[in-house]
């Protein structure tokens, strides 16, 4: 039972860190501005077409390139989506190296 104490305590400290509160910060942003949202939801979408695309091992069509491109752009010009995304990245990011030391200290891939 103590690692899962010991989870809850990681689950408080990452709720208590600079990357995470940012994230909160920006996500309420989003949240607050039906444009911001929308344009997120639209670059998700784009995004994750395009993605699945390439996950099937085919090449994109180029009008979903183009899209994709198009959308990135309206993203980059939006300051509120932009931060969201790049909050979420840091927070996801610490998440991955935080799995990562789990993996390595459990030799599970080895």
């Amino acid at each position: 039972m103590a690692a899962y104490d010991k989870a809850h305590e990681l689950a408080r400290e990452l709720k208590e860190s600079d990357e995470y509160k940012e994230y909160q910060k920006a996500k309420q942003a989003i949240l607050q501005s039906d444009a911001a949202l929308s344009i997120l939801k639209e670059y998700r979408k784009k995004q994750l077409d395009y993605e699945m695309s390439l996950l099937a091992g085919t090449e994109p069509d180029p009008k979903k390139k183009e899209e994709l491109d198009k959308i990135s752009e309206i993203v980059n010009m939006h300051g509120a989506v932009k931060r969201f995304l790049e909050a979420e990245q840091r927070v996801l990011v610490m998440m991955t190296d935080i799995q990562r030391i789990l993996t390595g200290a459990l030799n599970l891939l080895e």
